[in-house]
């Protein structure tokens, strides 16, 4: 990925000799005759022309200084399965008692037919916000009346209080771009570090100088006037088993480092991470939740009792509190009511928990620490300078004699010492003290193993009867557990269960070890087959793997610029025994096959053996690492591709 950081003199700016008028270019009537399709066959919908322009405002009704970010937009709807770009959506951000908004919001869609331009309106009652959180909203509308060739025309503009952080722009989106420019006025009394992400260079960039543009307290300044543009941007598209789009979208982001005041010293945003550790730790909402062990002081000896080591002890206060503080499905990295009513209420967010979870540790005399980390979905945290919106959530480490152990007792159903998928993205920091932090690996040394028992048998009238016995491990256990859990009975589960194998008929099943997390998940299924069509005449075929069986390829893409990130390895296996009716022999089989990846990063086996009218077949598929890189990306494909084919072929069967 390419990662060009600039150092460039930046921030705000007022509103004044921007011209007010449209920045789109005039709209050629062609564009609507125009074959959009070449540029992309699988795309539904492209964007023709996209400007952003940031500056910053003293604006009166917030009694500050706001970022102000102008966004115009012209997409064109290729087909009836582009009216999705026609839904935008706008998050707006809660920072500090302030929350972003929206104003200037303008749209309408044009159609061009029997030589006649038809425009319809975006209307006031088509705009509306949701509340995500309460950090966070969604600002919606729809532009009217779409249809094929249908061109759009949108914008709005955001007004923020996040001086420190401007906006990103991206250049990059699920549609091909035509051309994306973005502008950014600087006043020269602040200095950004601007970060350019993706894998797409910029077509142009350009600076100039506005003199004397932008006004605060009385006094103007000149502003640099910084333009970027990429031009046919392909669409980015999303894959199986990779981390946040963020990561690799092509966009240009920034983080406030010096601010100098005319009048004064000037004052270093770009802090250390000694300065953030310091921070953290003085703050009542973090540092003052790990030191508040008399939260625990009536319930430890209670949740301790007859623990006489370390290991025993911690994983006592890690199940209690999972057991017995619900997670209310917000993040964080500060508490949200302390662990003190999170107790009491018995919820909390996610640092409510385990910020507890440290204290409580503590108080046992087990050696535990906060880590920050930014979720899975939220982008991998910048190593190159410390910014703290980078983070999002925190989790626990402790170390037991010799060993560090990440916990995150949010998380129901998780095991000690394993993480969910949401928390395994890269790296996160642990604050050791006032003055001390440093990386961490966010890894599950626990495979994320499947292994399945098949035993049936089939009769000579063409009915199958069996057991498949299903047993979960490390990610998939978790998954397995959480699935079952959302329904409200088992039997609803059961329901569903039987409607999602049409394959088969399950006539029963029940779960060992839902509760217990450091077994094994295991499922136990009876079914019937009904086998009749695969008889033809005095031969029939069989495909030994009747249950999840793999049938598309997760790797689809002729290239991939991003990892493949599984979150752990990766274990499946079938083990299947199948008596056939007497008289019958094996005429045709699939070849028993081996492959392995380089450096024996992927293995797959299938072998099987047909003795005594008994069809033994065992198939392993082994992905021996969590991250595969781009470069491997397309042996990884053609793995799959292989294991598809070879579990399509079918046993064949001839009466003697």
């Amino acid at each position: 990925m390419k990662s060009i950081l600039l150092g460039l003199c930046m921030v705000c700016a007022n509103l004044m000799g921007y011209a007010q008028d449209n920045p789109l270019p005039k709209l050629d009537l062609g564009l609507f005759s125009t074959d959009h399709k070449q540029i992309d066959t699988s795309a539904h919908a492209i964007v023709l022309h996209e400007h952003g322009r940031t500056e910053l405002e003293v604006i009166e009704a917030n009694r500050g200084l706001m970022v102000v970010t102008k966004v115009f937009v012209r997409k064109k709807i290729l087909d009836k399965d582009g009216v999705d770009a026609a839904n935008i959506e706008i998050p707006l951000y809660k920072y500090g008692s302030d929350m972003e908004y929206v104003r200037e919001i303008k749209g309408k869609t044009l159609n061009f037919e029997k030589g006649n331009l038809q425009t319809d309106e975006l209307k006031k009652e088509a705009i509306f916000t949701d509340k995500v959180s309460p950090y966070s909203e969604k600002l919606k509308f729809t532009l009217p009346n779409i249809k094929d060739n249908s061109i759009i025309e949108y914008s709005y503009t955001i007004i923020s209080p996040a001086v420190r952080t401007f906006r990103s722009w991206y250049f990059q989106s699920e549609y091909p771009v035509l051309h994306s420019e973005y502008v950014a006025v600087i006043p020269s009394t602040f200095e950004y570090n601007v970060n350019l992400k993706g894998y797409y260079p910029l077509a142009d960039q350009k600076s100039s100088v506005l003199n004397k543009h932008f006004v605060l307290n009385g006094v103007r300044q000149d502003c640099s006037r910084m333009t970027y543009i990429m031009k046919n941007v392909p669409a980015f598209k999303e894959e199986d088993y990779m981390l946040a789009p963020v990561n690799f979208i092509s966009s240009i982001n920034f983080e406030l480092r010096t601010y100098f005041d005319p009048s004064g010293p000037h004052t270093n945003y770009a802090k250390k991470w000694s300065d953030i550790d310091m921070d953290l730790m003085q703050e009542k909402d973090f540092g003052g939740q790990i030191k508040n062990k008399g939260a625990f002081k009536d319930i430890l000896p209670g949740i301790i009792e007859g623990k006489d080591n370390k290991l025993d002890i911690a994983k006592s206060i890690y199940y209690y509190l999972q057991k017995n503080i619900v997670w209310n499905d917000f993040l964080g990295k500060f508490a949200e009511n302390g662990i003190k009513k999170a107790l009491e209420t018995k919820k909390g967010n996610i640092a409510d928990i385990n910020l507890g979870l440290v204290a409580a540790l503590n108080a046992a005399e087990v050696e535990a620490y906060p880590v920050i980390i930014s979720t899975r979905n939220n982008g991998i945290p910048s190593y190159i300078f410390p910014v703290m919106t980078d983070f999002n959530a925190v989790i626990c480490m402790a170390k037991i004699d010799g060993k560090d152990y990440l916990l995150d007792a949010s998380k129901k159903f998780l095991p000690f010492g394993e993480l969910s998928l949401s928390s395994i993205n890269d790296r996160g920091r642990v604050i050791f003290s006032k003055n001390q932090s440093d990386w961490v690996t966010l890894a599950n040394a626990v495979p994320s193993k499947k292994s399945y028992n098949i035993m049936a048998k089939l009769d000579s009238t063409g009915k199958m009867k069996g057991t498949i016995r299903a047993q979960y491990n490390g990610l998939d256990a978790l998954i397995k557990r959480s699935e079952i859990d959302s329904y409200n009975t088992f039997e609803e589960y059961e329901e569903k269960l039987v409607e999602g194998v049409s394959s088969i008929r399950l006539m029963s099943s029940k779960v060992e070890n839902l509760e217990e997390v450091e077994k094994s998940l295991i499922e136990v299924m009876e079914f019937e087959m009904d086998m009749r069509d695969n008889y033809r005449g005095d031969n029939f075929i069989l495909n030994p793997i009747m249950y999840d069986r793999t049938t598309n390829n997760p790797f689809k893409l002729d290239e991939r610029n991003y990892p493949v990130d599984l979150g752990a390895p990766q274990i499946e296996v079938f083990n299947i025994n199948i008596s056939v009716p007497v008289g019958f022999n094996l005429s045709n089989k699939p070849k028993d096959s081996a492959m392995t990846l380089p450096e024996n990063s992927a293995k797959y086996t299938f072998r099987s053996i047909f003795d005594n009218n008994i069809l033994l077949l065992q198939q392993t598929t082994t992905l021996n690492k969590a991250i595969f890189t781009p470069e491997e990306y397309f042996h990884l494909k053609e793995f799959f591709s292989r294991i598809i084919q070879q579990q399509m072929t079918d046993f064949q069967f001839k009466k003697i």
